[in-house]
């Protein structure tokens, strides 16, 4: 245990005043274009009942039947002072799940499922929710694409602490078995309140999910009373989306099962598109390319950004000169070192998955 001892892990997590709740929908009485309109354009959050009630995970992702399949495959579980990954046989894992009583507890959390050899039966047993039918990150090759997908097992009361994910992508999380808190904040909350800075108790508490939502939470409530928090559970067969920016923490209640993607749609491309020409230039610099043959429509709202925004691509400027600088921002007619040999060339057909762009 940590230095509280049981306490923590044994007493019921609890909700407390002022928080609102995560707004919750039906898949069956909701269309693609309500969620749209009312969710992902505005960047809303919601709990989304029904939408995975075809997943063959929803029965074959049980612990003693993940075990009986898969008991020696190695998943990662965490990763050492020096940032390598832990990896640990199933068998063990589930094992260690039903003994701890951590307030810290070790998480499968496997982003490579494909690699696997085990592990790829696990595709084939869940679909992407009908509700997110776009990744326009699938323009660019599998081996350049960010990481986007991660397999979770996590016990009773571990989680992750509050963030918002890469680049400014939303996400959906399906839960197939067991249940987690999560917590939210609007993404104009400032991150030293998110985190809680200044709140912890240096000596008694760490930054671990269990001490952020029954401690720290409750402070940032009561010393910013103006910031709108949301909270919900999510039960097994229910689906979250959280909207890109939006800040984030999740609390798994007891041993949960869950698969999450992150994504980049018509509705958030702008807001990734400004973060990733700037966090991952070499990134930003394939897609721009492929854009270029295979979506045009979009390689031209990209455009757009960049000349409103006075950005210049990296291919696009003269030595030492910075992205925003004089001179016009970068279009077809100042990118002409698109086909310079000092860069990568676009992705073939072939490289590409491009159902899910169109």
């Amino acid at each position: 245990g940590g230095p509280l001892g049981d306490e923590v892990i044994a007493r019921p997590s609890e909700f407390y005043a002022p928080a609102m709740p995560i707004p919750r929908i039906n898949r069956a009485d909701v269309s693609f274009e309500e969620f749209f309109e009312r969710f992902a354009w505005p960047q809303r959050p919601c709990i989304i009942e029904g939408a995975i009630s075809d997943w063959p995970a929803l029965s074959r992702w049980n612990l003693d039947s993940l075990v009986a399949r898969m008991r020696h495959e190695s998943f990662k579980v965490g990763e050492d002072d020096k940032g390598r990954k832990l990896r640990m046989k199933l068998k063990y894992f589930v094992d260690y799940m039903r003994r701890q009583r951590d307030d810290s507890p070790l998480y499968l959390f496997e982003s490579r499922l494909e690699t696997l050899p085990q592990g790829r039966e696990l595709l084939g047993e869940f679909s992407v929710p009908d509700l997110f039918p776009h990744d326009l990150f699938d323009l660019v090759n599998p081996d350049s694409k960010p990481p986007y997908r991660w397999w979770c097992i996590g016990p009773r009361m571990s989680g992750t602490t509050i963030h918002t994910d890469p680049l400014g992508t939303a996400a959906w999380n399906a839960v197939t078995h067991g249940s987690k808190r999560w917590v939210l904040f609007e993404p104009s909350v400032p991150s030293s309140i998110a985190k809680g800075r200044g709140l912890h108790h240096k000596v008694m508490e760490d930054n671990e999910p269990v001490m952020y939502f029954d401690y720290i939470l409750r402070r940032i409530q009561a010393r910013h009373p103006e910031v709108r928090v949301y909270e919900g559970v999510q039960r097994a067969g229910e689906v979250i989306f959280v909207p890109g920016n939006w800040w984030h923490a999740v609390l798994n209640l007891e041993d949960t099962v869950a698969v999450t993607q992150n994504y980049v749609g018509y509705d958030n491309f702008d807001a990734v598109w400004r973060r990733a020409r700037r966090e991952r230039p070499k990134l930003a610099h394939l897609w721009f390319r492929n854009m270029r043959k295979w979506a045009p429509e979009l390689r031209r709202r990209a455009e757009g950004l960049n000349h409103c925004d006075g950005f210049r691509m990296r291919h696009a400027r003269r030595a030492g000169e910075a992205a925003r600088g004089p001179g016009p921002a970068d279009s077809d007619s100042s990118s002409d070192s698109d086909s310079s040999s000092s860069d990568s060339s676009s992705d073939a057909e072939g490289d590409l998955d491009l159902a899910r762009v169109r």
